[in-house]
């Protein structure tokens, strides 16, 4: 039987956790980690008509937040997006995954870079061994909406299957962007070949499944079908899920009800707070920096002030390698 949440059930549970996370709120500190950071170069930010932001930058959000380290996804990724019509993309992205690590090297007992790509483009392998060579890499960011990635597509199938095998074999873990781009089906039925396609093909090295299997803000009801997958994987103990964890960046939203509030936080309960990192993405856009994402994710679900503090101190597996 599937599982499922009814919502008088989860408004009920929300309302008690509510008011046991409102007494003690204070008490709760700021993560310990942030799993789930941009920055802004140049050259992105030309692209996005926004200021640079650097490491320097971000390690003063990361104070202010109370956070010790930091993990930088590369924005490489963009660059290969064939809706930009770019030209020499893949060049565009060598240079900013170089970027990045220039910039962790400021900091590099504070930050961790993960390296990207387009893995749909000629030289995506070749790029994932090169920049996971660089010093302060060690780590695959893929966006599957932002590659235009379609796992009901064969040769997508083969051409994914062989990075997060070569993912394995290197030894780099991956946050993946799961949600598929606008027009493209998303739900259930992804997630179950993601889970079946993928997943087994790394099964050595931490998988991050962003924003919930969503793109935020917020939690949409085919990001939900999708994440459902992976809850019910888990209750059913399946092996291939022993490495999943999920990072709950851009979920709070201002202008979620509080029967979504109630669904994201009894999703979370389900997957088991042990598995879920705290990010706070870019702050573009009206996207809000590290202290503002932590509060806002604290003031709108209903947790508890252990359910936080678990959150804060979580480590995924990679952080604690060196």
């Amino acid at each position: 039987m599937p599982l499922r949440v009814f919502p008088a059930l989860i408004i009920a549970v929300a309302a008690l956790a509510g008011c046991a996370s409102t007494d003690r709120l204070a008490s709760v500190k700021g993560p310990q980690v942030a799993h789930h950071q941009h920055l802004i170069s140049p050259g992105f930010a030309a692209l996005v008509q926004h200021d640079p932001l650097d490491a320097a930058s971000l390690l003063r959000m990361m104070d202010d937040a109370g956070a010790e380290r930091a993990v930088i996804l590369s924005m490489g990724y963009s660059f290969a997006d064939e809706r930009k019509q770019l030209a020499d993309p893949e060049r565009k992205v060598r240079a900013e995954n170089d970027w990045t690590a220039v910039q962790v090297a400021a900091a590099p007992e504070r930050l961790r870079g993960f390296c990207s790509v387009n893995p749909l483009s000629p030289g995506a392998l070749a790029e994932v061994e090169r920049c996971n060579r660089l010093p302060g890499m060690k780590g695959l960011k893929l966006h599957f909406g932002n590659s235009g990635v379609d796992l009901h597509k064969a040769d997508h199938v083969a051409r994914m299957r062989a990075v997060f095998a070569l993912a394995n074999r290197l030894a780099v873990p991956v946050v993946v962007h799961l949600r598929a781009r606008s027009g493209t089906p998303y739900g259930s039925v992804e997630a179950r070949l993601f889970l079946n396609e993928l997943v087994p093909l790394a099964p050595d090295v931490t998988i991050q499944i962003a924003h919930l299997a969503g793109s935020g803000p917020g939690h949409s009801a085919d990001a939900d079908a999708a994440l459902l997958v992976f809850v019910e994987a888990i209750r059913d103990r399946d092996p291939r899920v022993r490495r999943l964890v999920f990072d709950v960046t851009t979920v709070a939203s201002e202008e979620a009800s509080p029967e979504e509030r109630a669904l994201v936080a009894a999703r979370l309960r389900q997957l088991g707070m042990k598995r879920i990192v705290f990010g706070s993405d870019m702050p573009i856009a009206g996207n809000p920096d590290l202290a503002r994402a932590w509060s806002l994710f604290r003031a709108k679900l209903p947790l508890t002030s252990a359910e936080f503090d678990q959150i804060a101190k979580n480590v995924a597996p990679y952080m604690r390698e060196r």
